[in-house]
């Protein structure tokens, strides 16, 4: 009985070992000891016994290219992988002023086109009557496609781009099969991101986008109207492709009682709330949304609308309620990924559905065009909010 006991445990222990071996060790493959991960152990294959010797900059190609597959595989058009050129134009993406054609756009792998969130009000991209959900597929003769799509954008708005240049776009948009060739004029983008005015007893505020500044500015607009004793506001999100979260959050929490804005889940299903404290605006509310409204902006929409607090006028919104986060991978490289979905008060998650408004009511594509120009008697949209107010 002894001796078959330690046969037993003999046994039990070489496979113990055995597997701790395989699995932290190595595999033996062609003579090499490599690394149990087919990946490096094919990057490895390659630099050792290429015909040719590999550079610095193609063994850093490998690596570009090998994690630029893994990110295109996931098939979500917001999370990319930033090589050492596309992390200089992400940290110029991210600056409050740049010379460019001024709009938001994301990318998905495979699509051969660029779509457009929104343009910015009075941007070049705008005058050139570039509108939310059109797909570029072409800039100055460089077709869009997923190894082009970081030199497009450098070209658009990179360290080489001059004020006063011109750029040429060809466009696809949705309901007609004929290309567009429109012509933008890039500038110096300062996006102005909070306007308000007085629209008799109503206040009225243009949010343009969520940066670092635009809840001063937001929290001075509100000060300023009450002083002025409005009795309603009307909070303009439209063609807003959202922004910073900790800024869009800090926002609602101005506008919101006291309970919760929204939250995040990984994917994990671990939850991150944030909430608003007892202060709060206490005027009633439209907000204004259409197919330009995506991500935190429709995040600061769709608190509102969940809390009763305020009526939504316009359109279906983008449906992005995703967050992603930049993670370092070396001094010059990085992940932007996709890590956590948010959430209404109601626990609702509205990516790829949007925001339906409680009143519907559509722009032409010429009056779109000159969104943010327009009259208060020109804008439908902004008159129904107005008139949703006075009932």
């Amino acid at each position: 009985m002894t001796k078959k006991r330690h046969l037993f445990i003999t046994v039990i222990v070489t496979v113990i070992i055995t597997v701790i071996v395989y699995n932290f060790l190595v595999i033996k493959f062609a003579g090499k000891l490599l690394v149990n991960d087919p990946i490096m152990a094919a990057k490895q294959i390659i630099i050792d016994d290429y015909v040719d010797k590999l550079t610095d900059e193609q063994i850093q190609k490998l690596n570009d290219v090998a994690i630029g597959a893994m990110v295109d595989e996931l098939g979500d058009p917001y999370s990319r992988y930033m090589s050492a050129s596309a992390l200089e134009e992400y940290k110029e993406d991210i600056e409050e002023d740049y010379i460019g054609v001024g709009m938001e756009v994301v990318f998905e792998a495979g699509s051969n086109a660029i779509t457009v969130l929104s343009p910015y009000d009075g941007s070049p991209a705008q005058k050139a009557g570039i509108l939310p959900g059109d797909k570029i597929t072409e800039v100055d003769g460089l077709a869009v496609t997923d190894s082009s799509y970081d030199q497009i954008i450098a070209h658009i708005r990179g360290k080489g781009a001059q004020e006063g240049t011109k750029i040429n776009f060809k466009v696809m948009r949705e309901g007609s099969d004929e290309e567009l060739f429109l012509v933008a004029i890039r500038e110096r983008v300062d996006i102005q991101t909070v306007r308000f005015e007085k629209m008799d007893d109503t206040g009225y505020i243009r949010i343009a986008e969520f940066k670092n500044r635009t809840e001063e500015e937001f929290r001075v607009a509100v000060e300023t109207l009450k002083d002025m004793e409005v009795t309603s506001l009307v909070i303009d999100l439209r063609n807003n492709p959202g922004g910073y979260a900790h800024t869009v959050i800090s926002m609602c929490d101005i506008l919101l009682p006291e309970g919760v804005i929204a939250y995040l889940e990984d994917n994990n299903g671990k939850r991150q709330y944030f909430r608003s404290d007892a202060d709060e605006v206490g005027l009633p509310m439209a907000i204004l949304i259409n197919g330009g409204t995506a991500s935190a902006s429709e995040l600061l929409a769709g608190s509102v609308q969940a809390y009763g607090l305020g009526i939504v006028v316009g359109e279906q919104s983008f449906g992005k309620a995703v967050g992603q986060t930049p993670y370092q991978l070396s001094a010059d490289t990085a992940l932007y990924l996709t890590n956590a979905r948010y959430f209404t008060p109601k626990g609702e998650c509205i990516d790829k559905k949007g925001i339906t408004p409680d009143v519907k009511v559509t722009l032409s594509d010429e009056k779109l065009a000159k969104l943010g120009l327009l009259s208060k008697e020109e804008d439908d949209q902004l008159l129904a909010a107005l008139e949703a107010l006075n009932k």
